[in-house]
């Protein structure tokens, strides 16, 4: 007859030591439950026992376990049903789930294999089948355990050759910089300066002063093209106040020419009042990935739309940043910040966002993305605290 136990029916098993693996035993057969449970205890194994699958949901939801062995026939919620919604948390998922049944029929089988299941028991139980089989299952749980360290490490090798790449990228790109301020700043300012004066002559006619304020506006455009390189490419580290509309005008003018090929139109909402504490570079490089985001959205479209608006409180700015482009599906939307994930061939390698995100939240702000929004089908939020 089946009969109700109290979730830690030992005291034994609580005061087990922490170092020994630990298994969840569910059985609603209360004699059996007890039987496996002296049988792991007395292999060495810490045993947590359950009287049915919804209270060993109960205690998974709480407790760390290392294996999980669960009758098959079981009222309410089955052995198969429990291995399902064990396998679909994925905190949970890659813990073993062992059958125990006296059902020996292929079908059974089948149906605990498809579910998740790690291996079968047959009952009645042998000890010593029983201790080899949930030894070779946690086996295969510590090299799991082993293979995810080594794959999160080698993610962190990947994040800090990317950091040392793009610190490598920053000092190059600050030495051309430099070069480019001493090869063209001087002789730019000096074209200017004389283009200015001759405006001034008094005999030249109205077609030669109007060359002139073409080429003026032409070298301006170019002072500020340079001075847009110049300001991604700095390599000071210190805290600065700064204007975000300043900000997002040098960006823009940086990727002016990209705008101009894809036939991009661009719309700016920039209140001139929000400022921000921190690193300019730094963020320039951050927004930079999220506007070259934005152009591949609209890559080969037509009536491409980029807007950007800044708007702010007394605690916090907000940059939007929203493209009119093929827009990003919730699925992929859920992990667009995990390192290397991306959905496109090379040359891409599904940092730029991740570094973007790990930039903001440097500067005490966070990135969110959505879609649908009222500015264009995929919309990137950037909010920072305001600069003291």
């Amino acid at each position: 007859m089946s009969m109700q136990v109290s979730v830690f029916e030992e005291s034994s098993a609580a005061g087990a030591g922490k170092s020994r693996p630990r298994i969840l035993a569910v059985d609603d057969q209360r004699d059996s439950l007890r039987l496996l449970q002296i049988r792991l205890q007395n292999a060495g194994l810490e045993c947590l026992p359950c009287s049915s699958g919804a209270t060993a949901l109960d205690v998974l939801s709480r407790e760390r376990v290392d294996l999980i062995i669960t009758d098959v026939m079981m009222p309410e919620m089955d052995g198969f049903e429990l291995c399902k919604r064990i396998k679909a948390d994925p905190r949970l998922a890659d813990v073993p789930v062992l059958f125990l049944t006296a059902n020996t029929e292929m079908e059974d089988k089948l149906r605990g294999l498809e579910a998740g299941g790690h291996d079968y028991l047959n009952k009645p139980v042998d000890q010593q089948e029983l201790v080899a089989r949930t030894r070779a299952a946690l086996r295969v749980k510590n090299l799991q355990d082993e293979l995810k360290k080594q794959i999160e490490l080698q993610r962190e090798i990947h994040r800090l050759h990317q950091g040392m790449l793009s610190e490598h990228w920053q000092k190059t790109l600050g030495q051309l910089a430099a070069s480019l301020a001493h090869e063209i700043n001087n002789p730019l300012a000096v074209a200017l300066g004389s283009v200015q004066l001759l405006g001034f002559e008094p005999d030249l006619g109205g077609e030669v002063q109007g060359r002139l304020q073409i080429i003026d506006q032409s070298l301006q455009r170019a002072a500020r093209k340079l001075r847009s390189l110049l300001f991604i490419a700095q390599t000071r580290r210190d805290l600065q106040t700064v204007k975000l509309s300043e900000i997002v005008e040098d960006l823009l003018a940086l990727i002016n020419y990209r705008v101009v090929m894809q036939h991009v139109t661009v719309n700016t909402q920039l209140a001139p009042h929000c400022e921000w504490r921190g690193v300019p570079s730094e963020l320039g490089r951050a927004l930079l990935f999220l506007f070259d985001n934005a152009l591949e959205a609209m890559d080969d479209m037509t009536d491409c739309v980029l807007t950007v608006a800044i708007d702010g409180s007394a605690t916090n700015c907000l940059i939007r940043i929203a493209d009119s482009g093929v827009g990003i599906q919730p699925e992929v939307r859920k992990r667009l910040f995990e390192p290397f994930f991306t959905t496109k061939g090379p040359p891409h390698n599904g940092v730029g966002l991740f570094l973007a995100d790990e930039i903001v939240r440097s500067g005490g702000g966070k990135i969110e993305c959505c879609a649908s929004s009222t500015l264009g089908k995929t919309e990137f939020c950037v909010t920072l605290p305001t600069g003291i």
